[in-house]
């Protein structure tokens, strides 16, 4: 008789549950030796951002949304990507997944940095959310707009789907933060930075 398909489930929270997902599917495959050199070169990618991190002189508040209408913030593992790159989370640890915010809580909460990450969009995409949220009142009291420190990041890439690009969203987010830290780690097309009337640098 035909073996049988073997039926997996992956639902990864952090980025050390993908890791391991991969070595899962290495070990179910057949291919457990390239699994595990691949989860080697990602895990000493997490480990040089963190490292680096830990020596930046302060930690921005960093406000990262995934929708716009209603607003969303990020969960799980872009809460941990922010704290691996050394910032703080506005909204949101990585034990809880993405959730609803409101405005005067945002503003509130006084952001260095903000991140549009668009569920599912790249940048050119993200970049039309963006009017949305600007037009509300408070916008430009915000010490991320004040400073110039508004992002768009290619979510489809990088922050929205498991998998081991996530890693390289992880150094977007690093430089974003700390760019006396970290450079060139961005791709062509894997983020822009707003200044004013939404002309991407």
């Amino acid at each position: 008789m035909p073996k049988q398909p073997e039926v997996m489930s992956l639902d990864p929270q952090y980025l050390g549950d993908i890791l391991e997902d991969i070595r899962r599917i290495g070990r179910a495959t057949g291919a457990e030796e390239a699994a595990t050199s691949i989860t080697t070169r990602l895990q000493e990618r997490i480990d040089a951002v963190g490292e680096r991190a830990a020596q930046a002189t302060s930690k921005p508040k960093v406000l990262h949304l995934e929708w716009v209408d209603p607003l969303l913030c990020g969960g799980h593992w872009v809460p941990e990507m922010v704290e691996l790159a050394g910032g703080i989370n506005c909204f949101g640890d990585k034990e809880t997944g993405s959730f609803r915010i409101e405005w005067p809580d945002i503003v509130a909460s006084q952001p260095d940095v903000i991140v549009f990450m668009p569920c599912g969009f790249e940048v050119k995409r993200g970049l039309e959310d963006v009017p949305t949220v600007k037009a509300l009142e408070g916008w430009n009291s915000l010490p991320a707009v004040q400073d110039n420190r508004v992002y768009v990041v290619d979510a489809s890439a990088y922050t929205s789907r498991s998998g081991p690009r996530l890693v390289t969203g992880l150094e977007i987010m690093a430089e974003i933060l700390h760019p006396e830290l970290f450079s060139g780690l961005i791709p062509e097309a894997g983020a822009a930075r707003l200044y004013g009337n939404i002309t991407a640098d």
